[in-house]
């Protein structure tokens, strides 16, 4: 322990923690790193909005869990690219209509719920889709008083038609 903490110790690269990145390569705000086994979104910081992710199954992500891309320049944010005064990630993102600063908070859910939602989401686009195309929704109820022209029915017959697999 005394000899990390001697000053006579030649001090680590910082490069040794995190990878160079050079700086003609683009970066994203708001690219996080995974996190195995979660599915990471970023929420608007009101408290409807927040209370519903926690709701769903969502949880805060701690600055401890991942490294934000950094865009303070003088600030605590210099070490973690998190702004947040306390131990939850999240961003300001501008400024409502009432002059507030909006703050985006990361969130995390397990991954097997992510999945879930994602096909109940695709089900219900299916419905919308196939009531687009002239049918009715898995088929059920009747449409022999529906008039659809022929060209039509040709035209949207492939419209709206999934383009992934059911998992």
């Amino acid at each position: 322990m005394s000899q990390v903490l001697n000053p006579a110790n030649k001090p680590a690269k910082a490069m040794e923690a995190k990878s160079r990145i050079p700086m003609s390569i683009p970066q994203q705000k708001l690219a996080v790193p995974e996190i195995p086994g979660f599915h990471l979104h970023w929420m608007a910081g009101n408290p409807a909005r927040i209370s519903q992710a926690l709701r769903a199954g969502y949880k805060f992500v701690d600055n401890d869990e991942v490294d934000l891309t950094v865009t303070g320049l003088a600030d605590d944010a210099s070490k973690t690219g998190n702004s947040d005064l306390g131990s939850r990630v999240s961003v300001g993102s501008g400024l409502d209509e009432r002059g507030e600063e909006n703050r985006l908070y990361l969130m995390k859910i397990e991954e097997e719920f992510w999945q879930e939602d994602q096909k109940a989401l695709e089900a219900r686009n299916e419905q919308l889709a196939a009531t687009i195309r002239g049918g009715s929704p898995n088929g059920a109820g009747d449409t022999s008083n529906r008039y659809i022209p022929e060209a039509h029915r040709r035209g949207v017959e492939n419209l709206f038609t999934p383009k992934r697999q059911p998992r």
